[in-house]
């Protein structure tokens, strides 16, 4: 009885989040049954209620279990790029690959799928007559690539990767849901199950394959943070990606590089990029615009991966500096930290490679002096708030690369590495002296390095089954692909009650 209990709380919780703070928690509990929240009667009333709600849905991906923090640091801490420094005692267990410390973001992103789905019931019915079915048109777009793409973010979390999977162990994806729970009743009795993986694809693909028709186009003015046909569009590489659809890869990664190719960065803009509020490459990045939205010094980028506030200023240590680069990962990146006779990091030597000019010493007031990252430096004029990249157009073409090389086109393939390679400092390879699986360890070396702490080694590893040899944690053998700490739990708050949810093996 106490986890039912316990279950239809956690889904009374989760039809309450899309109300978008015109109904409380409180009120919703204390409604009839059968009583729905006229939420959508308020989302079809005015053209200004339907986009703010839109807004709402952007929101949850500035939680600190989304990319203000764990979709981030984690694919870092629990693969071979990230090691603990214990400086405030965070990430050290997800470090360790211990169970239970994994990702945690199930709960947001079904709370904002419900909000995408009561928003997609309420534009066919708009009863504002300003209202254009163009801009339905854009909304229905816009909705349904964020939706994408926290499923997206779900699957490849909580459930194996297609031809990537323990099948001993694959409980399958997760629940689909396409459409907004809004009344007590519907919420107490509803008990989801988990879709196939292949299922949970499905409904991205269609997901996106409307928002590349519905978006319109990226322009010299626009700003990245909010949906655009480019930017679904290279989501869509992604999860193509994900899914090994190497010819939809190319396909979406090369209509991207046509329309956006140019703003590729080179040596002479990269780290300026870096230094400004909207990174140049990005196609859709997480804004944290306002100095509310300041995660502060505990959670945010900046301190979890760094100690310093500006660059090259070391005299002082106002972040943590939580999580910073391996070895191996340094040796890739071309740094080479430079000690005193003390043994203590004084600074660093640095390849051609301008990738690697954001990883420096850290501040002198901690424990320990690190080689940090600097990517997360408070662009936005404020010490901790900083945008956050989640789709860059290099990401296009290692994309582009690795499906020519899943289809045997070496020539193609290495003619988007080096276009990488080239742009960032480091001399083109001559196809005539690498064989096809030399290209194929060149784009993940390149992957590695480009997306060194913006959150993909994890996936990236994982998505091609491979095991996370752990070189910086001392105690902590090689992560087995087989192991149960691959995958995360998911919440109880969906099992408890419901014995049709078949929880993630060994937990």
């Amino acid at each position: 009885m106490k986890n039912r209990f316990l279950y239809k709380l956690g889904v009374i919780a989760l039809a309450s989040s899309m109300s978008f703070s015109m109904v409380s928690c409180e009120d919703l509990i204390d409604q009839d049954p059968a009583q729905s929240i006229d939420a959508e009667g308020a989302l079809t009333a005015s053209k200004d209620n339907l986009k703010a709600a839109i807004v709402g849905i952007y929101s949850p991906l500035k939680a600190t279990t989304n990319y203000g923090n764990r979709l981030i640091t984690l694919p870092e801490a629990l693969s071979d790029n990230g090691r603990a420094t214990n400086h405030s005692g965070r990430l050290v267990t997800e470090a360790r690959n211990a169970r239970g410390s994994h990702f945690t973001h199930y709960a947001n992103n079904f709370s904002a799928i419900n909000r995408a789905n009561l928003v997609l019931e309420a534009i066919p019915n708009m009863a504002d007559p300003t209202v254009t079915d163009a801009e339905k048109t854009a909304w229905t777009g816009e909705v349904k690539f964020l939706r994408a793409l926290y499923y997206f973010d779900l699957v490849r979390a909580y459930a194996y990767i297609p031809g990537a999977i323990v099948e001993a162990k694959n409980r399958g994806g997760v629940p689909i849901i396409t459409k907004a729970i809004t009344t007590k009743e519907g919420a107490l009795t509803y008990k989801p199950t988990r879709a196939s993986i292949d299922e949970v694809y499905d409904l991205i693909y269609a997901d996106l394959t409307d928002a590349v028709d519905k978006l319109g186009n990226m322009t010299s003015t626009s700003r990245p943070n909010v949906a655009s046909k480019q930017a679904a569009q290279a989501l869509f590489s992604r999860v193509a990606l994900y899914r090994k659809d190497w010819n939809k890869v190319i396909e979406m990664s090369s209509a991207v590089i046509t329309a956006r190719g140019a703003t590729l960065l080179n040596t002479s803009n990269y780290l300026n990029a870096w230094s400004t509020a909207v990174n140049t490459e990005s196609l859709f990045e997480v804004e944290f615009r306002n100095t509310n939205e300041n995660i502060g010094v505990n959670e945010s980028l900046q301190t979890t991966f760094t100690t310093l506030t500006i660059r090259g200023t070391r005299g002082s240590a106002v972040g943590f500096g939580d999580l910073v680069p391996t070895d191996p990962l340094l040796a890739a990146l071309g740094v080479t930290p430079v000690r005193n006779a003390a043994g203590t990091i004084t600074g660093a030597t640095y390849s051609s490679d301008i990738r690697g000019r954001l990883f420096e010493a850290g501040g002198t007031g901690r424990s320990t002096v690190n080689i940090e990252t600097t990517k997360f430096i408070g662009k936005n004029g404020t010490v901790n708030l900083d945008n956050v990249p989640v789709l860059r157009i290099a990401e296009m073409y290692l994309n582009r690369a690795e499906a020519y090389s899943e289809l045997n086109n070496n020539s193609l393939a290495l003619q988007d590495v080096n276009t990488l390679r080239v742009s960032r400092g480091l001399p083109a390879i001559d196809i005539a002296v690498v064989t096809g699986q030399d290209i194929k360890n060149e784009i993940m070396l390149q992957r590695r390095i480009e997306f060194a702490f913006e959150g993909h080694r994890f996936f990236d590893l994982k998505r091609k089954g491979l095991n996370i040899i752990k070189p910086a944690q001392p105690g902590v053998p090689t992560i087995l692909f087989e192991d149960d700490v691959i995958l995360p739990a998911i919440p109880t708050s969906e099992t408890d009650g419901n014995p049709d949810f078949k929880q993630n093996f060994g937990y």
